[in-house]
């Protein structure tokens, strides 16, 4: 049972972890690329063609896909998930921390309060347990194979790649539209 607590109390903090990163960068990016529709909004009155003839169909463009994608954004509500997950690994950390204290065998109430903590709050990706079990290597008796290193760190990567990429891509875009305008 206490291992059972340990690791779920671990991929919550994982899970915590990678929604507060989702909650950052998708406030980030709306505020980069309204930023960018500003900027490109005032070129355009100046500057009708700045990026070439069609500037004002992607000026369009950019404006509807920020507003859909401010409205999923907003939907996903990852800040209050990402709240739901803390105060779910904090509760389980006290009841690992009474585990670790307490007798051998975990009392019923403390089974139905293991339950109870896991029905309350969204349960965490296959992804998270796997991250939390990688950086905690050797201090875990599930150690993760090395396929789940692997997976960790490749969802790792491509989590920050993807996140780069798309701070990067409406400068790309619009310096090529430039360049070959």
């Amino acid at each position: 049972m206490k291992d059972k607590v340990w690791f779920t109390y671990k991929a919550r903090i994982q899970a915590h972890k990678r929604l507060e990163w989702l909650d950052f960068h998708s406030q980030m990016l709306l505020v980069w690329y309204a930023i960018l529709s500003t900027i490109l909004g005032v070129l355009s009155v100046r500057y009708k063609d700045v990026l070439g003839s069609d500037t004002d169909v992607m000026a369009t463009v950019l404006s509807v896909a920020l507003l859909g994608v401010s409205l999923a954004v907003t939907n996903r509500d990852f800040r209050g998930r990402a709240m739901g997950m803390r105060s779910n690994y904090l509760q389980l950390q006290k009841l690992y921390n009474e585990l670790s204290s307490a007798s051998a065998q975990p009392t019923p109430v403390q089974v139905e309060l293991y339950n109870d903590l896991l029905a309350e709050s969204e349960n965490h990706n296959e992804v998270d347990d796997r991250i939390a079990r990688f950086f905690a290597s050797g201090l875990t008796s599930r150690q993760p194979t090395s396929y789940e290193c692997i997976s960790a760190i490749y969802w790792l990567g491509l989590r920050l790649f993807v996140t780069c990429l798309l701070y990067a891509l409406p400068l790309a875009v619009g310096l090529y539209a430039w360049a070959i305008k």
